[in-house]
């Protein structure tokens, strides 16, 4: 998945958010507080959580947005938690993930928030694939 910019990003994560038994995975409250202020629905946060415990939670989801940050300890996470997804059956998507590397932001919490307003007002220009 491509995206032009990370307004471009913002706006389709929100659309695969809105989509029923889809569920955007972060690591803490701050970065679920970041993307709620976006529209962005359906976010978990598995702060405190235990690995079985979030796969029990999550084991009905048709799909997995896993959003972890980009620094080490994100990269870990992303990875335990894909392959844990993926052995049980349940589908990861890790290109809303990855593709944060493209526009410099390594935390979710950092994303800025100057693009609020445009993507809350409803503007949608990109299809789901």
């Amino acid at each position: 998945m491509e995206f032009a910019s990370l307004k471009d990003w913002l706006e389709r994560l929100k659309e695969f958010s809105e989509k029923e038994k889809t569920v955007v995975l972060v690591e803490g409250k701050n970065d679920k507080q970041k993307l709620e202020k976006f529209g962005i629905t359906h976010i978990y946060s598995i702060k405190g959580k235990k690995f079985y415990d979030i796969l029990e939670e999550l084991e009905n989801e048709d799909l997995v947005i896993i959003l972890t940050d980009l620094d080490k300890q994100g990269e870990k996470i992303s990875s335990k938690i894909s392959h844990m997804f993926q052995r049980e059956g349940i589908p990861v998507d890790l290109e809303f993930r990855k593709s944060l590397k493209n526009f410099d932001i390594k935390h979710i919490e950092d994303i800025p928030t100057d693009l609020e307003e445009s993507i809350n007002a409803g503007q949608k220009n990109y299809p789901l694939p």
